[in-house]
Parts: C-alpha cells; sequence; structure tokens
C-alpha cells in the first residue's frame, strides 16, 4: 500500500509532462528524430525486464509483488505470448493475444508499474502484422498507447526462426512491420524491442543483414533510432561472438539507441551439443556475458533470463487465508542470487555503465560490413577468423562452429561489426575503421592482426581467466567449463599496492572497482544444482604497506553460510572466500605506489518516474481470484471446449452452495463505478451475494448460450477495494466467471 501510493504520487505530478511527438518516415538521411520518452532509458536509467509469461499461467500482480522494492523502478513487466500451436494454428497457451495483452496491459496499470507486450518469438506471432500501407495508429498497436501511459511498445523475441511457416509472414513481411512500429513508437515516446539468437538456418535474417536487405527498415531505425532496442539473445550455440558484435555494432554506429542482453537456459552447452540445459547449468553462466555487456560494452537492458518457467518465477501452489484458497508464485533461488542481486548492485552503483561515447573510445576498432557477393557469413557476418588469436576460446571454433559464449581474454574489446555508420558522429572514438572486404589483405594473417591489437590493448593482466577494465573497474569471471580453476594477477592502475591475484572456481565472477585506499569486490558464483556444496575463490593482494582489512556482506538468500578467512604473510595478503552465491568484500589497502590513475567517474543513477496515472477500465481474471468451495480454476482454457476468455482460462465456479470467489481492486478516486461481471451459465443464476467491502447486495445473472455481462454499480473508495461473489444456495447449472471488470462513472 505505502508503495503503491509513492508510485501515485510521483504518477500524478508527472501526468501534464507525457506529451508526445508526431513524426515521419518520410524525412531526408539527415533527419534524426527526437521523440519525448515516456520512460527514459540510458545508462542513467536502465531496465530490467521481468516476464508475465504465458507459459506460468500467471497473476499478473502477483507477479509484480514478488519483486524487490529497490529495483522496481527500474523494472518493465514484459507480458510475454507463447507463439505455441496445435495443428490447425490454434494458440496453446493464450487463446487471444489480443485480449490477454489487454486484460495484463490494465493490470499492470492499476499497479502503477510500465509494460510491454512481447506478441512473438520466431516468425509466428500473436499479435497481427499489417502491410506498410496500414495506418498503425488506427490498429491494436495505436490503442495499446493510447488507452494505457503505462504502455512502452512492443518485444520481438528470437528473430531468426519461423518464417513463411504456418501461417508466420515471411522475414523481409516482418521488418516492413518493424519499419511501421518504429514510426508508431517514435510518436508516443515507446520502444521496439528485437532480439537475434545466433543460427544455423540462415545469415540473410541477421541483425545486419536486416539493414542491408530493407531499405524502408534500414531508415527507420535510422530515423527513429532511440525508440529502437536491440538485444542479443542466447539460445543456439553457433554465431556466438557474431551476433554480439553485430549487436554492439547496431548500437555504437548509431542504428539503435539502446541494445541489451537476453540470456537463455537453453543455450548452454558444456560438452559441445552433449544436450541442451545439461547438468551442468547454472544461472551464473550468464554473468559473464551480462555484467560484461553492461560494465564494459554500455548495455542498457538485462531481458529475462529464460526459461522464465525453469529459472525465474514458477508457481508453487496454494495458501488459505480466511477459508479462501489463491494460487502463489515465487521466484526461483537462481533468480534471486543471481540476475536479481546483479541488478541490484547496478541500482546500488557498484555498476557504471559507459555511455556510448565512451564504449567507442575504449573499443578503438570497428568492422563495415561491406561484402555484397558471395555467401551469406560472407555477406552479413564477421570474417571466420576475426576472433582466432584474440578472445577466442581455445579449441572453440568460428560463426557456426562457435559453441561458446565465454572469451578466453579480457584484453581486447568485444569487435562490432557495423552495416554502416548512421551519420558521421557516430564515428568518433574509433581509431581503426576496416572493411570487410579489406579485412584478408590486413588481418588475413593471424600473427599480423594480433601484433596489431597488442599495439592498440597493451596487456594489464595474466593468466587463464577473463580480465576486462573500464577506467577502476575490472570484470573477471572463470571460463573453464569443466570444473578447472582458473587463476590472474592483475596489475592494479588505481589502487596504491602493487597486484590483485584471483584464484576462481568454476562458475565465479567477480566486479573489481579499485580505489586509491580500497579495493570494493563482488564476487558470485552461484551454482542452482548444488546448494550445499561451498567452492573457494582466493585473492590475494601484494604491494600493501601494512596488513589490509576485511569486511564483508553476505548476499546470498536461503543458502549455506559462507566464510571467509584472512592471512598475512610476507607481504602478502591472501583473502579465501568459501561460499555457494554472492558476496560483497571491502579490502582497505594502499601502497607505496605514487603512479596510479585518478580519472573515474561514479554511477550517476536516475530511478525512473512511474507511469502517469490510469483511470480507465479495471480488469482482473477469473483463473486468478480467490476461491473457496468451486468446482475448479482454470488456468489454461485450451482444450477444454469453452473458448473465447480474456485471459489465459476461467474460474469453473460450478453450482454449490457456499461457493464464492473474492479479489481486490485498487481505484483512485471515491465514488459510483460500473461493474461487469463476464459469466457464462446455461440457465439463470439466481440469488447471489455480491459483497463490497463488506456491504452486500442479492444480484441474478441470466442464462444462455455464450459468455455474457452482468452490470452492475458499485459504490467504492479511494484505495483497495474487496469484491466477494457467493452463493447461497445450489445453482441449477454451471456458472462460469471470466473476468470482472470496473469502470468510473
Amino acid at each position: 500500500m505505502k508503495l503503491f501510493k509513492r508510485i501515485l504520487a510521483v504518477a500524478a505530478a508527472l501526468a501534464l509532462s507525457l506529451c508526445v511527438l508526431g513524426s515521419s518516415l518520410n524525412v531526408s538521411a539527415q533527419t534524426k528524430s527526437t521523440p519525448k520518452m515516456r520512460r527514459p532509458l540510458s545508462n542513467e536509467s536502465p531496465m530490467l525486464i521481468v516476464h508475465i509469461d504465458t507459459w506460468n499461467f500467471p497473476d499478473p500482480e502477483k507477479i509484480i509483488d514478488l519483486i524487490p522494492e529497490e529495483l522496481l523502478p527500474y523494472v518493465v513487466f514484459n507480458i510475454s505470448l507463447s507463439v505455441g500451436t496445435d495443428d490447425a494454428g490454434k494458440f496453446l497457451r493464450s487463446g487471444d493475444g489480443y485480449e490477454t495483452s489487454k486484460s495484463w496491459i490494465r493490470a499492470c496499470a492499476e499497479r502503477g508499474v510500465w509494460c510491454m507486450v512481447q506478441p512473438a518469438s520466431g516468425g509466428k506471432s500473436n499479435l497481427p502484422d499489417y502491410n506498410s500501407k496500414t495506418d498503425y495508429e488506427d490498429t491494436l498497436y495505436g490503442e495499446f498507447f493510447r488507452d494505457y501511459p503505462n504502455f512502452l511498445g512492443f518485444n520481438y523475441c528470437e528473430q531468426f526462426w519461423g518464417f513463411d511457416q504456418n501461417g508466420a509472414p515471411s522475414a523481409l513481411e516482418r521488418y516492413d512491420h518493424f519499419a511501421a512500429l518504429l514510426k508508431l513508437t517514435n510518436k508516443y515516446g515507446g520502444y521496439l524491442i528485437i532480439s537475434w539468437c545466433g543460427n544455423r538456418w540462415g545469415q540473410n535474417i541477421s541483425p545486419l543483414a536486416m539493414l542491408k536487405r530493407n531499405s524502408d527498415y534500414e531508415k527507420a531505425a535510422r530515423t527513429y533510432s532511440e525508440n529502437l532496442i536491440i538485444c542479443d539473445k542466447y539460445t543456439q550455440e553457433s554465431y556466438v561472438h557474431d551476433v554480439q558484435s553485430q549487436v554492439l555494432g547496431y548500437w555504437l554506429s548509431g542504428y539503435c539507441g539502446n541494445y541489451g542482453v537476453r540470456y537463455d537456459s537453453t543455450h548452454w552447452d558444456s560438452a559441445k551439443n552433449a544436450g541442451h540445459h545439461d547438468g551442468d547449468y547454472t544461472q551464473s553462466t550468464g554473468l559473464s556475458i551480462m555484467l560484461e555487456s553492461m560494465l564494459l560494452n554500455g548495455a542498457t537492458v538485462i531481458d529475462g533470463p529464460e526459461l522464465i518457467w525453469a529459472d525465474d518465477i514458477h508457481e508453487v501452489g496454494t495458501k488459505t487465508v480466511d477459508g479462501y484458497s489463491s494460487r502463489t508464485w515465487d521466484t526461483f533461488a537462481t533468480y534471486d542470487n543471481v540476475a536479481l542481486d546483479m541488478f541490484k548492485k547496478v541500482t546500488d552503483g557498484s555498476v557504471r555503465i559507459p555511455t556510448r561515447e565512451e564504449v567507442a573510445a575504449r573499443t578503438k576498432v570497428a568492422l563495415i560490413q561491406n561484402v555484397n557477393s558471395g555467401s551469406d557469413n560472407a555477406k552479413y557476418c564477421t570474417p571466420s577468423s576475426l576472433t582466432a588469436g584474440l578472445y577466442r576460446i581455445e579449441g572453440d571454433g568460428a560463426l557456426e562452429n562457435n559453441y561458446y559464449h565465454y572469451k578466453s581474454t579480457g584484453r581486447y574489446p568485444t569487435i562490432p561489426l557495423m552495416y554502416k555508420f548512421a551519420s558521421d558522429k557516430y564515428k568518433e572514438g574509433f581509431t581503426t575503421v576496416v572493411n570487410v572486404s579489406d579485412y584478408a589483405s590486413r588481418w588475413g594473417k593471424k600473427e599480423k592482426k594480433v601484433e596489431e591489437f597488442n599495439k592498440l590493448f597493451p596487456k594489464e593482466y595474466s593468466g587463464d581467466l577473463y580480465a576486462g577494465r573500464y577506467l577502476n573497474t575490472w570484470w573477471t569471471y572463470n571460463y573453464y567449463v569443466k570444473g578447472e580453476t582458473g587463476k590472474a594477477t592483475l596489475d592494479l592502475k588505481y589502487n596504491t599496492c602493487d597486484t590483485i591475484g584471483l584464484s576462481y572456481s568454476m562458475y565465479s565472477s567477480g566486479i573489481i572497482t579499485e580505489y586509491s585506499d580500497r579495493l570494493q569486490i563482488y564476487l558470485n558464483n552461484y551454482d542452482s544444482n548444488h546448494t550445499s556444496k561451498l567452492s573457494t575463490d582466493v585473492i590475494t593482494v601484494k604491494g600493501a604497506a601494512e596488513k589490509p582489512k576485511c569486511t564483508y556482506t553476505v548476499r546470498t538468500k536461503n543458502q549455506k553460510k559462507p566464510t571467509v578467512t584472512q592471512s598475512w604473510s610476507n607481504g602478502v595478503y591472501t583473502l579465501k572466500v568459501t561460499h555457494n552465491g554472492p558476496i560483497d568484500i571491502k579490502i582497505s589497502c594502499s601502497g607505496d605506489s605514487k603512479k596510479k590513475l585518478t580519472d573515474y567517474a561514479e554511477p550517476n543513477l536516475t530511478p525512473p518516474a512511474a507511469p502517469a496515472a490510469y483511470k480507465g477500465e479495471l480488469q482482473h481474471e477469473g483463473e486468478c481470484f480467490d476461491y473457496k468451495n468451486i468446482e475448479k480454476i482454470v488456468s489454461n482454457g485450451y482444450g477444454t471446449g469453452i473458448d473465447g476468455y480474456t485471459g489465459q482460462g476461467y474460474m469453473s465456479f460450478g453450482t454449490k452452495s457456499g461457493a464464492a470467489l473474492r479479489d481486490t481492486f485498487k481505484v483512485l478516486e471515491d465514488g459510483n463505478y460500473t461493474m461487469y461481471i463476464r459469466y457464462m451459465t446455461s440457465s439463470n443464476a439466481n440469488g447471489l451475494t455480491l459483497k463490497v467491502n463488506g456491504s452486500q447486495k442479492t444480484i441474478n445473472l441470466s442464462g444462455g448460450s455464450g459468455w455474457k455481462n452482468g452490470k452492475l454499480t458499485v459504490s467504492l473508495k479511494k484505495g483497495e477495494n474487496k469484491i466477494e461473489l457467493s452463493s447461497g444456495s445450489t445453482l441449477s447449472s454451471k456458472l462460469y466467471i471470466d473476468n470482472i471488470r470496473l469502470i468510473k462513472e
């Protein structure tokens, strides 16, 4: 309640500022649209996308309640619609993508949180792709923006498969759809998110290929770049580094305003195609790419991770309060201890995300994909030998044979691959720009390429860990996947001691932030497969003038307590951390070195404002109500013989005397409201009791075929209102409840 009031207060203060700017695709190449964004996104206001996923058959409000309060201002809830269909093309989980989306957007609006809709994974979509002649303002896409001030846009996942199949459009048709959506999102200050995975089925639908093959989409991405978010999606064990290069290149070249990472457990394969989601997988494996992308490469969006129903949020049964049962959900321990805990390090200021200008200056090198003949790999990908001798792991392959997302060293930044620079201003910071057509003559010999890169990026550490640095922050991890220990010695650049040594067990990673008199360290090695097993990481500091002091904070949620031991011998400070999960460590230490760097910047986070207050129709679904003595909750209506429901299912209220449902609505104003009870029954359901905040009346629902709307007026108070519907006698036929809706009169 306290949080709800705070959100409404902020929203009311900002309601008048949410004006939007119109724009047009018919602009010159030099014109850039600068919309007023509903929810600004930048390195100072990053985004965590949390899924309200049809695979979970969720209650949206209960998913919202699971998110820690300190993260909630940064969260955008993604209404994710499964695209699985039967042989007849009927969706297996979201009976009507439009109705499900609308209902759950309303639930998010009632709670005052940002949301977006994911219509598609791959080519198949729950929402229609219209042709380029359609005015999208007059479609459901425009409706969602107009009607819901908390709505931010559309998220198209895994745009690498399923086109031209089972009624799905072609890839080129989808790109036309994206071009039109970008124009619409620009008008309303929203976002279009598109994510890709590396794949073996055609590089002519890679991120870069979209720009090369569809001029309308290229123009829209260039014109409305601030409305476009490109995400690097990890589902396939191929083309991993290539897609990372392409997504980073999109952003650095000016073709999108922000980019992000969506990590997926089905990507992990510790034994080179030994099978998806094998026993060695844990969500900590994704920290390597997520924190590299944020700390070093400027990513501002973390989406997921997936699989949502296996790794993030799940239904855990029912609980009973006052005789009513209710479905309940909870987060998985791996979600708490990895993804959510990682983003808390962003919001507490431990992770500073660099700007595009900073990343370009650090990256230095850019590749322009100017090849227009030959194979799809030749026209749309990085050269196959690009990462050999640089950050490719020994024994791993290139492009379709690139199985690991891990890198062997952080010495060299990710090399961006670009279609071209969207304008000359994006060239700033790059010292080396190479056309792919010139690659063979310049870097065809590995030794020549490595020699040039070594001059650009001097060595700063030794050993077999990944360690990448920007300013005073290092990102480090163990890239071995067979249980080996990785070790490295880092030259301290800001702290006045000499070096820090690291010995990491499997899954271990760490953020190390240097200050002249201390080292701030965040370690995480959470292994969801062996929660009672503790692994040891060792940190050594050399060159301290006196014995360092250590303090630490255990961040692990509901896991075995770690141990931390320290020793000081012959000028070497050793810290042994035995843990399974996240831990914060502060080592107060300083030495005698005077030649240290001082040029670093502290994070300057700005929590995004809440959406403007929503005063429209509220809607709660029957399958999410509290209940007693009913026949059953139907969380998935597919195959039950009853269609036309608005969420994912309905409540089979049944016929029993004493059957009842209960729910709570939050409204902004006192007054009368029109209530609609959407129901189905073959014969009249008379003598039902409706209670609103304890005040009751008798209502009758007429029988017939199909879904009907029972309409009545109720008096509600500002804030929470408890609504109960019960039967005082046995009903003559089954009653089904689809939803209850409220509109202020």
